[in-house]
């Protein structure tokens, strides 16, 4: 009887093996990283004409919408470094904000632009068309730049993106103009240490802007992402 019933036992185990195996080996295989939805969009095409979108905050200058247009814009008057922030609060998380801007202006002098992650404390993609330059800020401050010529009658998409690696952040940064196609490499990588910061990442998404030519600097939509965008497929 006994001999019967380890027989048994034995049988079962040959069965099952397989499929212990199978379903260990599909734990193990890695997911590739799925395309994701923003958790918070600046909806400027539905906002009333004057006002500022739902869910933003202007810190500096006057943000406006501009309903003809379906932009917003900040005024020429006051002159500030503009800020505006949306969306929830990026607690030393990765993110990914992108945003559409353009800023008009002569050859003599052209305003600056562009967007960023946590807050006064994060980081800022900026595009400087006068000088053909793009840059990365932290704390008013460039910490690397590279040259990329810019057209003012363009409207340029813009995309950031702050990925946690061990003891750095990695930053990551594309610019395209809106009827092109996003660029499949970063155009711009940082490797920012975390014991360079002084200050932890916390904070909103913010568009920037500083309209020195006179005329106002227009952004027609906005997106934050948690973590590292990935791309939809059509």
């Amino acid at each position: 009887m006994n001999r019967r019933f380890l027989s048994i036992c034995l049988a079962s185990l040959l069965v099952l093996s397989p499929l212990v195996s199978r379903e260990e080996t599909e734990s193990e295989e890695v997911e590739p990283p799925m395309p994701h939805k923003p958790v918070a969009t600046l909806d400027i095409k539905s906002s009333r004409q004057g006002g500022t979108p739902g869910g933003a905050t202007s810190k500096e200058g006057k943000w406006t919408v501009d309903a003809e247009s379906k932009t917003l814009q900040i005024g020429v008057e006051p002159l500030v470094d503009g800020w505006l922030e949306f969306g929830p609060e990026f607690r030393e998380k990765p993110g990914t904000i992108r945003g559409a801007g353009q800023a008009p202006g002569d050859a003599r002098i052209q305003s600056r632009f562009g967007i960023g992650l946590y807050g006064p404390n994060g980081f800022q993609l900026r595009l400087i068309p006068a000088w053909d330059k793009v840059e990365l800020v932290r704390r008013g401050e460039a910490f690397k730049q590279i040259d990329f010529e810019l057209d003012v009658e363009t409207v340029y998409e813009m995309e950031l993106s702050v990925v946690e690696e061990e003891e750095v952040w990695q930053l990551k940064a594309r610019i395209w103009p809106v009827e092109g196609e996003r660029p499949e490499d970063p155009m711009m990588k940082f490797r920012f240490p975390k014991s360079e910061l002084l200050f932890p990442l916390a904070g909103r998404a913010v568009l920037t802007a500083t309209p020195f030519s006179g005329e106002s600097v227009e952004f027609s939509s906005a997106h934050v992402f948690e973590g590292e965008y990935v791309p939809i497929a059509p």
